[in-house]
C-alpha cells in the first residue's frame, strides 16, 4: 500500500510538474505560435481568437485601448514580416507591412516628409488614395507573454502623413535574411546585442561616450527611406552632426534574439527630455528600430517611426 501511495503521489507531482511547465512555456516554438495567432486574428479583425490575459494591456501609438480597437478593425492581410523572439524575456516583436483600406480619418496630420528638425530635407507629399482603396501600411507590435497569455499588446501603426514613409521600398528589402537561426558559433552575446539597441540611441546625446560596432556596409530605413545613401553610414553620430541638434530618447524596451542575431528598441524618439523651446510640448515619435548584426558588428536596421504622442504609454524598463 506504502509503495502504491508513493507511485501515485510521484505520478501527481510529475503531473502538475508538466502542467507548471506547459502553462510557463516560453520556447521559441510557442512564441511563434502566439505570433501567427496574433496575426490571424488582426486578419480576422477578432482579438477573442486570442488567448488573453485579464489585465491585458494594448497600447496603439503611445494610448491605450480597449483590445480589439483600432488597427484590429481595419487591418488587412501581412505582405511582410520580420519577427524577433526573445525567450528570455517571454516576448516577441515583429515589424511588417499591412494591408488596410485607406480612411483619411485614420490619417492623422503626421509628419510628412520632415521631422521638423533643420537640415532634415522634406519629401513631397505623396498623393492620398481613393478612400476604401487597399493599400500597404507600416506596422509594430511587442507581445509579451505571461503563463501563456498575452499580457502586453504596444503597436506603432505609420500610415501616409507619417515621416518618410514609403513602404514600397519596404518591401523591396524582403530577399533579406532576418529568420534564419544562426549556428551557435556565429551567435552574438546577448549583452552585445542589447548594448547595440541602447548605445544606437545614446549616440544620439552630444557628449555620449558609448560606440556601437557598425559594419563597414551598413544600410538603415527609416519607414522606408534609406537614410544612409550612398555612404552605407548607420551612425547617428552622422546625423547629428548633419541637424546640428543634440537629441535624448530617452528610456527603451530592448528586446533580443540571440539565435537570429537581432535586437529591437521601442521608445521615444526625441521624447526623451522634458519640454523647452525646440520641443515645446516634451513630446516625440513613437518609434522602434530592429538591428541585425553578424559576426559581432550591425549591418542592417530597420524602424518603424509614428506619429508623435506625449509617451509610449509603458512604465520605464531598466536597460540590461
Amino acid at each position: 500500500m506504502k509503495l502504491r501511495m508513493s507511485c501515485m503521489t510521484a505520478l501527481a507531482l510529475l503531473l502538475l510538474g508538466s502542467l507548471s511547465n506547459a502553462s510557463a512555456d516560453c520556447s521559441r516554438g510557442r512564441l511563434e505560435e502566439l505570433t501567427e495567432k496574433y496575426f490571424e486574428s488582426l486578419t480576422a479583425h477578432s482579438a477573442a481568437m486570442l488567448p488573453l490575459a485579464a489585465d491585458v494591456k494594448f497600447t496603439e501609438n503611445g494610448v491605450e485601448r480597449k483590445i480589439g480597437e483600432g488597427f484590429w478593425q481595419t487591418a488587412g492581410k501581412p505582405l511582410l514580416r520580420r519577427t524577433l523572439i526573445d525567450t528570455a524575456k517571454c516576448s516577441t516583436a515583429v515589424i511588417a507591412v499591412v494591408e488596410e483600406p485607406y480612411d483619411s480619418k485614420t490619417v492623422g496630420t503626421g509628419m510628412g516628409g520632415s521631422m521638423g528638425a533643420p537640415g532634415v530635407p522634406a519629401a513631397k507629399p505623396r498623393p492620398k488614395p481613393a478612400e476604401g482603396t487597399v493599400r500597404p501600411i507600416l506596422f509594430a507590435v511587442r507581445l509579451k507573454v505571461e503563463n501563456d497569455k498575452i499580457s502586453e499588446v504596444e503597436t506603432i501603426v505609420a500610415r501616409e502623413n507619417e515621416f518618410m514613409f514609403n513602404p514600397e521600398v519596404v518591401l523591396s528589402t524582403k530577399d533579406q535574411d532576418w529568420e534564419t537561426i544562426l549556428p551557435p558559433e556565429k551567435r552574438t552575446p546577448r549583452k552585445v546585442l542589447a548594448d547595440a539597441a541602447n548605445h544606437y540611441f545614446d549616440l544620439f546625446k552630444e557628449g555620449s561616450t558609448v560606440s556601437v560596432p557598425f559594419a563597414e556596409v551598413c544600410d538603415r530605413w527609416e519607414n522606408g527611406f534609406l537614410a544612409t545613401g550612398q555612404d552605407h553610414d548607420c551612425s547617428p553620430v552622422t546625423f547629428r552632426k548633419r541637424i546640428g541638434v543634440s537629441m535624448d530618447h530617452g528610456p527603451r524596451r530592448v528586446l533580443v534574439d540571440t539565435e537570429r542575431g537581432l535586437s529591437i528598441g521601442f521608445m521615444m524618439f526625441g521624447g526623451g527630455a522634458s519640454a523647452n523651446k525646440d520641443n515645446p510640448t516634451g513630446s516625440g515619435l513613437v518609434d522602434c528600430h530592429m538591428f541585425r548584426m553578424r559576426d559581432g558588428k550591425v549591418d542592417l536596421i530597420h524602424s518603424i517611426v509614428g506619429p508623435r504622442a506625449q509617451t509610449m504609454g509603458w512604465p520605464l524598463e531598466p536597460i540590461e
